[in-house]
């Protein structure tokens, strides 16, 4: 009797435990999201990108003769970057060449000897009544000086023409850099072949450099702002150096969220790396709404836990712009009368039921 009472009392403490909250349901503080005016900037990290790229891009296909550039090459315009074996089309046009040859010299001219004009024209300029030029434009005709030709032709126009195209064939043999730049990709691989029409290798120029990051579509007309204002300062750095740059809003296809914008850096002496990561920093100089919240509800990168009605837990992913004074500006993501979970316990999920303090 005495083990089945001890037995009940430990099945009611446990059923009024869970009936007045305790338990397993924790208990979180939150904040009402309210819309606040804030001086707008944008902190992110970005990993820019050579502005200036070409592919090097040849138009016959053949086995190399000579080794391309390593990747990390320096080239200048016009260097020669491979050569493409042209002895086959050397052999076509060597022959073309014969044949065009032999065809002039079917078609030569035949001397006829001195020829004799004793038209009009020749006796009114024997007596200087006409002048040379005035019997030229009469007789509308132009003769090799001392006599008259037969015979005559030209070569065949086929094949001029075919040789032409020989000849730039085997120009382009020779493959030469578009741009000055460092070599970034070489695609021809152990094969030693080239494609014609397919990228052999690219060239990047380091500078000027560009990161990309996106802005929400409302403040693309605060950046128009800041610019035209004189407010806006653009900035790449790596916690050593710092360098300034552009902002350049991207075209947007209606009904986007997002504005896509490029900082354009200039790098002239090389200091910042293509494909490293970088801290990007925008400030406006303009007031713009948004949605401050404690530095503590962040969650990961991007993420804050909000209470319904219920007191159930939903999960947001919000866009950052900045976190300052122990608050992070939120972009997007909140909507004004949110209550976001300012001390998350580790382990929340959606749907977990909490107790709000």
């Amino acid at each position: 009797m005495k083990k089945w009472m001890m037995a009940l009392a430990a099945t009611c403490a446990a059923a009024v435990m869970v009936l007045s909250g305790c338990g397993n349901t924790p208990s979180v503080h939150v904040t009402k999201a309210a819309i606040s005016t804030e001086p707008f900037t944008l902190e992110t990290k970005a990993a820019p990108e050579a502005l200036h790229t070409a592919p090097v891009i040849p138009s016959v296909s053949g086995g190399l003769i000579s080794n391309p550039p390593d990747i990390g090459a320096t080239v200048k315009a016009g260097d020669v970057l491979f050569k493409i074996d042209a002895s086959q089309y050397e052999a076509q046009a060597s022959a073309l060449q014969q044949k065009i040859a032999e065809s002039s010299a079917q078609a030569a001219p035949v001397y006829n000897g001195p020829s004799v004009d004793n038209s009009l024209e020749a006796s009114l300029l024997k007596q200087g009544i006409i002048t040379r030029a005035e019997y030229e434009k009469i007789k509308g005709r132009s003769m090799p000086s001392g006599g008259a030709v037969s015979g005559g032709g030209a070569p065949d126009p086929g094949l001029i023409a075919s040789l032409q195209t020989l000849q730039k064939t085997i120009a382009s043999c020779t493959v030469r850099a578009p741009i000055s730049g460092v070599v970034s990709q070489v695609y021809l691989g152990d094969t030693h072949m080239a494609m014609a029409g397919k990228p052999a290798l690219v060239i990047r120029q380091d500078s000027p450099v560009v990161a990309t990051i996106e802005l929400p579509v409302r403040l693309d007309s605060v950046m128009e702002k800041a610019k035209d204002e004189k407010t806006l300062t653009v900035s790449m750095s790596d916690g050593k150096g710092v360098w300034y740059g552009e902002l350049k809003q991207q075209p947007n296809q209606n009904g986007e969220k997002y504005t896509t914008y490029k900082i354009q850096v200039d790098n002239p002496q090389n200091e910042i790396t293509i494909g490293n990561e970088y801290d990007i920093r925008v400030e406006s100089g303009q007031n713009v709404s948004c949605i401050m919240i404690p530095d503590s509800a962040i969650i990961g990168d991007n993420t804050v836990a909000i209470v319904n009605d219920g007191n159930l837990v939903d999960i947001k992913d919000v866009s950052i712009a900045s976190r300052q004074g122990g608050y992070a500006m939120i972009m997007d993501g909140l909507s004004e009368g949110d209550r976001v979970i300012t001390d998350p316990p580790k382990g929340i999920e959606m749907g977990m039921q909490v107790d709000v303090k």
